[in-house]
């Protein structure tokens, strides 16, 4: 018993508006009704550099020629949150399922840094040990049949694992990205958008 209120758990999702949600916007040319846009966190400084400036700069102009190609408009909707691949009718809405791995440590330290502190705009802080009574309990619960998959699949780029666990078939596309360290970011970042691009291709 930890008094802690759970935020990190299944129940705490409305999971049919949120199912509601993701098919309207997966069907429909607009935004749902539903949809309630959030505004992100500050960039972390840190992980600016000229090679990922660079870096955006291509892909941008990968992503424009591939649009212009096309006869209509596109709409992008990323969906993020570690009780994604919980629901197989959420998996259902996904046209890409990315999983970022990391380990506890990177984990911690990204939670304090995100939600141990105030943000403008932003009530709520993480109470005195919740990262290591709520939130990692909840992950590694949730998402086992993930983090302890029993096979592995290496792409040609050897940056990648694909989930192929038989037991999970609702996940057998789920790409897997390794992200402990930032020299990940734009290998991860290539990947995902070259991704993107071959879906719609």
């Amino acid at each position: 018993m930890t008094n802690l209120a759970n935020g990190e758990c299944p129940e705490a999702i409305d999971f049919e508006s949120f199912i509601g949600s993701l098919y309207e916007l997966h069907t429909s040319f607009g935004l749902a009704k539903t949809f309630k846009p959030k505004k992100n966190h500050h960039i972390h400084h840190d992980i600016e550099s000229n090679e990922l400036n660079n870096l955006a700069k291509e892909l941008n102009y990968k992503v424009q020629n591939v649009l212009s190609e096309k006869q209509k408009e596109l709409n992008f909707v990323l969906v993020d949150g570690f009780l994604l691949y919980i629901n197989s009718d959420v998996v259902k809405e996904l046209d890409i399922k990315l999983f970022l791995e990391a380990d506890y440590d990177i984990l911690k330290k990204r939670r304090e840094y995100i939600y141990g502190r105030k943000i403008l705009g932003r009530r709520w802080v993480d109470p005195p040990n919740y990262f290591d009574k709520m939130v990692w309990p909840n992950y590694y619960k949730i998402n086992r049949h993930i983090i302890d998959r029993p096979e592995l699949e290496e792409d040609n780029n050897n940056n990648v694992n694909v989930n192929v666990n038989n037991n999970e078939n609702m996940l057998k596309d789920l790409i897997i990205l390794e992200s402990n360290s930032l020299s990940r970011l734009s290998r991860n970042i290539e990947f995902v958008v070259k991704t993107i691009l071959n879906t719609i291709q």
